[in-house]
């Protein structure tokens, strides 16, 4: 399920941080503790616990220029914001979708968003073993070691990039039980329409000097049985995808 809230921001000038994206990420966990308590306690409440979130999300703004300074701003053209959501849990994804509609604003950083108003999306429904995925927010693939700990980030450019997409979703998969684990070998993914970005994010040690992200956008052509692609479709794809990443549209 999927669904699309339109936001205004009280602001005539927006100035939003590189790290946006945790903003918006403030605002749907707080969506989901006012829509549903119990599911917030379960993913949120214990912080020694991470549990992997069933959603994904991307904020589609109108970025005008970045503003020197001591942390590079994005100054918007206009005062309006689209903000993503998907999610391949009903349960979850409805109780977001109440939360956002009682919440009416919230604080972005030095913003206050109005929300406006939703649209359900249609679900997306898969028929071949096939597809092409646009990145609608840049894709976070973990590197992990031989000891399958993390250790830093994948570039799309890297000989074993596709090993460590793979690794992630088989991952993504196990979390979710039987049903979707599948031989990782019968999933294949060309990554010639991928491209490496770096974004900066937020460094909680060093608010002043921003950790870099490597990450993809571009599109992504992968075959795999379709409750995979699905899977994908409706979770997003890699890492930080409860941040605002990873989220994919399907071409055509």
């Amino acid at each position: 399920m999927r669904f699309v809230c339109f936001m205004e921001v009280e602001n005539d000038t927006v100035l939003l941080p590189p790290w946006y994206r945790l903003g918006f990420a403030s605002l749907l966990k707080e969506a989901l503790k006012q829509g549903n308590h119990t599911l917030f306690n379960y993913y949120y409440g214990n912080s020694k616990k991470n549990i992997p979130k069933p959603f994904t999300f991307a904020v589609k703004l109108d970025v005008d220029r970045v503003e020197k300074g001591a942390i590079n701003m994005l100054k918007l053209r206009n005062n309006i914001a689209q903000l993503y959501v998907s999610s391949n849990n009903y349960e979850f994804i409805i109780a977001m979708y109440n939360g956002l509609r009682h919440i009416k604003s919230y604080p972005i950083y030095d913003n206050i968003a109005n929300i406006i108003n939703f649209n359900l999306l249609p679900q997306r429904k898969f028929t071949s073993s096939q597809a092409v995925y646009t990145i609608f927010s840049p894709v976070v693939v973990r590197r992990v070691d031989e000891n399958k700990r993390g250790v830093g980030y994948a570039s799309v450019n890297d000989s074993d990039y596709v090993q460590m997409l793979l690794y992630s979703i088989k991952s993504q998969c196990k979390f979710l039980g039987d049903s979707y684990c599948v031989d990782i070998n019968s999933i294949k993914i060309n990554t010639n329409a991928a491209f490496p970005v770096k974004i900066p994010h937020y460094n909680k040690e060093n608010p002043h000097k921003p950790e870099v992200i490597v990450a993809a956008d571009g599109s992504l052509e992968i075959e795999a049985p379709q409750e995979v692609l699905e899977l994908i479709y409706d979770l997003g794809l890699g890492a930080r995808r409860s941040q605002g990443f990873g989220m994919l549209e399907v071409v055509g």
